[in-house]
């Protein structure tokens, strides 16, 4: 019988695939042969197989270009390898007598617990790393074999779905759903990484599934079905690219002429070599801050280098837009812990060394694209005018790259004209200006992209489009709304021509456009904005002009 469960959606995406559980989280695994009370050798070792583990797999991912996912590995190491947790694994089993495999895991669980008291959203979701370090030395200990997958693609369903585990089976893993998680855990960030549809925050009972049974996991709507009916699959697999592929070398046009520049957002040069695949025209959005989360003090210039060279020469030749460090709100590193969050730019901007080392950096990196400069959180022209004051001495008599603004919150809306004065283009964050307009958190759970169609949120990106317009400067959009099927018409009715989503999104918007009207989309905008009702449920609902989006 069919069933479906709401849920948190923490990456976008549709799939359907059998579903198949490492471990069933009701289970309580009895101890086996040889699970006996070990000692400091014992535990060291099975730590030690671990660590090595993680950091085969983190060299592999490292090898491919992928640094986020090689560091979200490289923690996990770090965490096994961390001689409080050997020290209390030997205690608690010395003890107690307890199995050493149990006492791994009640170690992990009470480690994670303190992390889960924490106030830092980011913090709190460090215990799902450590929990599954956790387990990974207690099956080490007892000699437990994990299952193995299919032989074919599966949605992964567990209690808590790990950033290695999605890693370790990447060739086949189509989606996953999580009862435990949340947006910003690794999971989510590696499961958007790789294209993959997560979903966390459901019931046990979504997860208890037998293996093998067809799970749909809809990572924008936040929805799973369990043994899903042929329409209701039939349905949610429309809203996917599944005939994008065939469009991809085909214009983003809309049915009345209107072109739309598809770029991408990336971070790794796996995601950049997926976004060339999937028919993007450039990068419009290049994180640079994500390998640096857990630096201790500012990035050096050779640092920036080995991460931005290998993302910068898969996109050779390509209009490439690189986002300075963005150490804000749920992405600071422990040196800036303390510091207010709202100043990120202040503080990157008042350090010159640091701004120079990446400057510099890019200029020596980035020669082989066509370099744009983008400037986080920008309010003021002198933000850019010192950027750009910089990057003139970085460049040292070269082609100096086009600086532009990230325009994110109302402020930087109020002081558009000065910020248009001295801006090569601009670019829309809807994640944040969305946040800031309504009044919400970046990890608030209502914070969701369909927020974007807010009409004070809408009223705000028209604004900016007409106004960059008539200064004659390019303006996009390059937040994860660019990519939402109910709100992307907006944005077109609003004038945008240009957005950057993730690579996995590029063929589901690429066939949106082509079969949108981009007047239908103005009036639609307009209804919006005058307060049809009626309109906005259909909005809300993903109904585009009578056929779903």
């Amino acid at each position: 019988m069919s069933r479906a469960y709401e849920a948190a959606g923490c990456a976008p995406g549709v799939a359907l695939a059998p579903a198949w559980r490492p471990r069933r989280p009701s289970d309580v695994e009895p101890p086996v042969a040889g699970d006996v009370v070990a000692g400091v050798e014992e535990v060291a070792a099975a730590v030690h197989a671990v660590v090595g583990r993680l950091r085969a797999l983190a060299a592999s991912y490292r090898r491919d270009g992928a640094t986020v996912s090689a560091e979200i590995l490289e923690v996990e190491a770090l965490i096994a390898a961390d001689p409080t947790f050997l020290d209390d694994v030997v205690a608690l089993a010395g003890d107690t007598s307890v199995p050493a495999s149990t006492a791994a895991t009640q170690v992990a669980d009470r480690h994670a617990a303190v992390l889960e008291a924490l106030e830092s959203p980011e913090l709190r979701e460090r215990a799902a790393d450590v929990r599954h370090v956790g387990r990974l030395v207690s099956d080490q200990l007892s000699g437990r074999t994990p299952l193995a997958p299919p032989a074919g693609p599966f949605v992964l369903l567990a209690d808590e779905v790990t950033a290695p585990e999605l890693l370790e089976h990447a060739d086949r893993v189509v989606g996953a759903v999580s009862v435990r998680g949340g947006a910003t855990s690794h999971a989510s960030i590696v499961a958007r990484s790789l294209g993959l549809p997560l979903v966390s925050l459901v019931p046990v009972a979504a997860v208890d599934v037998e293996d093998g049974v067809s799970v749909l996991v809809d990572g924008d709507a936040g929805r799973v079905v369990v043994a899903p009916g042929r329409e209701t699959a039939r349905r949610a697999l429309t809203r996917t690219a599944d005939d994008g592929v065939a469009a991809r070398g085909l214009p983003a046009r809309t049915r009345d002429g209107v072109d739309l520049t598809l770029l991408a957002n990336v971070a790794s040069a796996v995601e950049a070599r997926r976004a060339l695949d999937a028919g993007a025209a450039g990068v419009g959005l290049l994180r640079t801050e994500l390998p640096f989360l857990d630096a201790a003090d500012w990035p050096t210039r050779d640092e920036h280098i080995r991460r931005l060279a290998p993302v910068l020469e898969v996109l050779a030749g390509r209009p490439v837009t690189v986002r300075l460090l963005d150490f804000s709100n749920d992405k600071t590193p422990p040196f800036l812990a303390g510091r207010d969050p709202a100043a990120s730019l202040a503080n990157f901007l008042g350090d010159t060394a640091a701004l120079t080392a990446q400057l510099s950096a890019l200029a020596s990196a980035g020669t082989g694209v066509e370099l744009r400069v983008m400037v986080p959180m920008a309010t003021r022209a002198t933000d850019l005018v010192r950027v750009r004051h910089h990057l003139v001495d970085a460049v040292a008599g070269g082609v100096l790259p086009r600086v532009g603004a990230m325009v994110e919150s109302p402020e930087a809306v109020a002081n558009l004209p000065e910020l248009l004065d001295v801006c090569d283009f601009v670019a829309i964050g809807t994640n944040d200006l969305t946040a800031s307009t309504l009044g919400l958190a970046r990890t608030d759970p209502a914070l969701v992209t369909f927020r974007s169609a807010d009409p004070a949120v809408l009223r705000l990106v028209e604004h900016v489009v007409l106004a960059a317009a008539g200064a004659d400067v390019p303006v996009s959009v390059c937040g994860d709304a660019a990519a939402d099927p109910a709100v992307l018409p907006l944005l077109i009715g609003a004038g945008v021509r240009a957005v950057s989503v993730a690579p996995s999104r590029l063929d589901a918007v690429r066939t949106l456009v082509r079969a949108s009207s981009a007047a239908d989309c103005r009036a639609r905008l307009r209804a919006v904005l005058d307060g049809d009702d009626g309109v906005r449920r259909r909005v809300r609902s993903g109904v585009v002009g009578g056929r779903h989006a």
